[in-house]
């Protein structure tokens, strides 16, 4: 049996579910790949949850909230990389902080301190990879470790195994994605009726859009994700400046309800297109007219979608992904267990 420990970053959604996912799912990890993850600490920016023993859910948290005061697993102004200097090489590091998409931080602290302690990285948060992504995977390679980030990327939707794996061979020629499972959901509801207030109050009501969804209706969660997607693939270095963003913010009811009505659907589409001579490509995220024949005319609702489009392979789409915490935090999983599982 293989051991693996784990430092978990940012306990919000996202974290609290992965905290949860990994119980839950230990018995059959174990039994599947012989490996026993055990999650060492979680550390918030005041201190970290760390008894020196594999962390249960009676150490972090009383009535489903983070339990500090009063708890003997709780230490105040204790670090996470007190923690992975403590525990020694070969870990893993869980980055889950709320994105800062201008300064990578703190999850640029949190990569770059895992790697130097030979540590490796999985992250849901997008920021540290779209500020410093060519950087972050120059230091994984130097130190020996591994930065994988499939849950940045549309969380359970797996377009870096996609892009990376399946279509080892081809030449990626384009790229056209719905990547954010909040915009479509409120597009999808204009095209059955409701006006854009509507649709984002509905929204917001069912935990589908944030209380500020900014990133998302205005496109930049889009942005983020088309970006990783096309610099990981491509091996390219584009920076968010280049991708041409515009949002579903002030789409008209109207114009959402005719194209459903003609067989075509409006998507949030981001894409990335090569320029002339193929030298350097095109971002884009804005509000598209999707055309019925297009494979992702039909991701509705929360869903997500991406299409390749190859030179060898021809198109290949795929769609679905739990578009959910628990969607981003089985990603985070995946990656894990895909860093220490045998190769096969």
């Amino acid at each position: 049996m293989k051991r693996a420990a784990l430092v978990l970053t940012g306990f919000g959604n996202v974290g609290r579910v992965f905290f949860s996912l990994l119980r839950e799912k230990a018995d059959d990890i174990q039994k599947r790949y012989g490996l026993a993850l055990e999650t060492m600490a979680v550390a918030r920016a005041e201190g970290c949850f760390y008894s020196g023993g594999p962390l249960e859910g009676r150490h972090v948290s009383r009535g489903g909230e983070p339990w500090t005061k009063g708890n003997p697993s709780w230490r105040e102004g204790f670090r996470a990389t007190d923690v992975i200097a403590e525990l020694g090489p070969g870990g893993c590091l869980v980055e889950c902080t709320i994105s800062n998409l201008e300064t990578g931080e703190p999850g640029m602290s949190y990569i770059s301190s895992a790697f130097h302690g030979g540590w490796n990285a999985v992250a849901a948060s997008k920021g540290a990879l779209v500020v410093g992504l060519p950087a972050l995977r120059a230091l994984a390679a130097e130190n020996g470790v591994f930065l994988k980030f499939s849950a940045a990327t549309a969380a359970a939707l797996p377009t870096l195994d996609v892009g990376l794996v399946s279509l080892a061979g081809a030449r990626i020629e384009g790229i056209q994605g719905i990547l954010n499972g909040t915009s479509n959901c409120i597009l999808t509801r204009m095209g059955e009726g409701l006006d854009y207030t509507e649709a984002l109050r509905e929204a917001q009501d069912k935990g589908i859009a944030e209380p500020d969804p900014a990133a998302d209706v205005g496109g930049w969660d889009s942005a983020a994700k088309i970006l990783l997607i096309t610099n990981t693939c491509l091996d390219s270095t584009y920076v968010l400046k280049d991708v041409h963003v515009r949002g579903i913010t002030g789409i008209s009811v109207d114009f959402v309800q005719s194209a459903r009505r003609e067989g075509r659907a409006v998507k949030l589409l981001a894409t990335a297109a090569p320029g002339r001579q193929g030298v350097r490509w095109s971002l884009d995220v804005r509000p598209s007219l999707v055309e019925a024949s297009h494979p992702l005319v039909h991701v509705n609702g929360t869903e997500k979608g991406i299409t390749f489009l190859t030179d060898s392979m021809g198109s290949v789409t795929l769609t679905g992904g739990r578009s959910s915490p628990r969607g981003a935090a089985a990603a985070l999983l995946k990656d894990i267990i895909n860093i220490y599982r045998p190769p096969f």
